[in-house]
């Protein structure tokens, strides 16, 4: 194995754990938020997340 491949090996292990958390901690509002950045209906998202498109419409609504 090259000295590149192990650098990589080395940061990839070191940044899944940080990823992971992301994931886990991004809030409703902040997934719905990305979706529809991404180019989704609101009924798209509702659907993914596994809630109402009028709660899709809210939290999108809302201001932080």
């Amino acid at each position: 194995m090259t000295t590149t491949c192990l650098l990589a090996w080395a940061l990839a292990m070191l940044l899944l754990p940080v990823l992971l958390l992301a994931w886990i901690l991004e809030t409703d509002r902040d997934r719905c938020r990305r979706m529809r950045r991404a180019g989704l209906s609101q009924q798209r998202i509702a659907d993914q997340i596994g809630c109402s498109r009028w709660k899709v419409r809210q939290m999108l609504a809302c201001a932080h």
